[in-house]
């Protein structure tokens, strides 16, 4: 519901909404935080920061374990790999 109706203002208004991955490694845990931004004529209209997952590694595989289950789990992935593990 919330992305039919960011996708309606998105068309009638000059909105644009941002999804990004932000990791905190903490006490050897990777905790995964989702910022989501609403951005309307080029400044900022809306925010929300919630965490969605925990990353750890045990015997040299990471796990994650999500927080959320309306996550997107690829996403989160190929964002961990490109920014953690290179």
């Amino acid at each position: 519901m919330k992305d039919e109706i960011i996708d309606f203002l998105a068309g009638e208004l000059d909105m644009e909404g941002n999804v990004e991955f932000e990791f905190r490694e903490l006490y050897g845990f990777t905790f995964v935080f989702q910022k989501w931004f609403l951005t309307y004529e080029e400044k900022y209209s809306s925010a929300e920061i919630k965490p969605v997952g925990i990353i750890y590694e045990e015997n040299g595989e990471y796990y994650l374990v999500p927080l959320d289950e309306t996550i997107e789990i690829d996403a989160i992935i190929k964002e961990f790999v490109s920014t953690c593990l290179k």
